[in-house]
């Protein structure tokens, strides 16, 4: 029974993570006062700092946590933590070390290994126009103006498709800080029921396990017994985008939106893929519905302003 009832607490930590990390550490928190070596727990709570940008309280809970166990989520956060602190070589071995103890993390291991490589790694081999529009993409994904980069490495793979593999890794990597920014709704387990049983494997595979067909097939069972089931067509939406799939990820948003048309998540989230689709009228349509929904946001608002000076200095 009081395993059931720390697991839920853990998901719902993970749930407030994306939007409010503060309820989250309190959560986890609460759960280390029942179970202090709980090891998921403690990596979510390190992870949470992380988000709060306390680099050191979060090295400390993941210390703590390998000192119990070695486990690949607490060296995959202290290769970010080396990551933030710019000591690279580090930063790999805690990788590497991530990827020995699962090999399925090759692919998400590679992406942040690829995240801290020299320009250099990718400047090799492909024509003149290609290396400098990699290089200018590079430039403005750590500018953190990641719809500019993703258009310039988009546009390097169509001067030399021989670098699109090369390439790939870095978009992969801005759209997974991109679907960070979606917003998903507050959703409260319950452990009883079977079809939240299937959410949490699903989140789990997607959040946790990077194993987007896994998730994709759950979710789809999810559907296949609700097919209006909001909740989990927005997350739908989340991992085809992921996977580069962003005409069906905005058929899910759509489909959210016809069963509540304030549904709010999936219209934020549909404005973001379609303004990386660089639809920019269409992703400006739907920041000034949201902005009808929720006067005053300044996250909407900042969106809104960014197309239009885009579209004022479109030719």
């Amino acid at each position: 029974m009081i395993e059931n009832y720390i697991n839920g607490k853990i998901r719902e930590a993970y749930d407030y993570m994306q939007n409010d990390s503060e309820n989250a550490l309190k959560i986890f928190d609460e759960i280390l006062e029942i179970e202090p070596e709980n090891i998921e727990a403690i990596n979510g709570k390190g992870s949470t700092l992380m988000k709060l940008n306390k680099l050191d309280k979060a090295e400390i809970c993941f210390n703590h946590s390998l000192s119990l166990h070695e486990n690949p989520s607490a060296f995959l956060n202290k290769g970010n933590i080396c990551k933030h602190r710019n000591n690279l070589d580090k930063a790999f071995q805690y990788y590497d070390k991530a990827c020995e103890l699962n090999p399925n993390l090759k692919s998400i291991v590679n992406i942040l290994k690829n995240e801290v490589a020299t320009n250099e790694n990718y400047l090799n081999g492909f024509n003149e126009q290609a290396n400098e529009l990699i290089e200018n993409g590079i430039k403005l994904k750590n500018e953190n103006k990641l719809w500019d980069s993703f258009e310039t490495l988009m546009e390097a793979i169509a001067a030399d498709r021989t670098c699109k593999k090369h390439v790939n890794e870095l978009i992969d990597d801005i759209l997974i800080i991109i679907e960070k920014e979606f917003k998903y709704d507050d959703y409260k387990f319950d452990i009883n029921n079977k079809i939240d049983r299937l959410k949490i494997q699903a989140l789990r595979a997607f959040n946790e396990e990077n194993n987007h067909k896994k998730a994709l097939t759950l979710f789809n069972l999810i559907l296949e017994i609700n097919k209006n089931d909001i909740n989990t067509l927005n997350h739908k939406g989340g991992v085809l985008f992921i996977c580069k799939k962003y005409k069906k990820s905005i058929e899910c948003f759509d489909k959210c939106l016809n069963i509540n048309k304030n549904y709010y998540c999936s219209l934020f989230n549909k404005a973001l893929v379609l303004r990386l689709m660089n639809k920019l009228p269409e992703s400006l349509n739907c920041f000034e519905e949201l902005l009808k929904m929720q006067e005053n946001n300044t996250e909407y608002e900042a969106y809104k302003m960014e197309i239009i000076e885009k579209l004022h200095h479109e030719p």
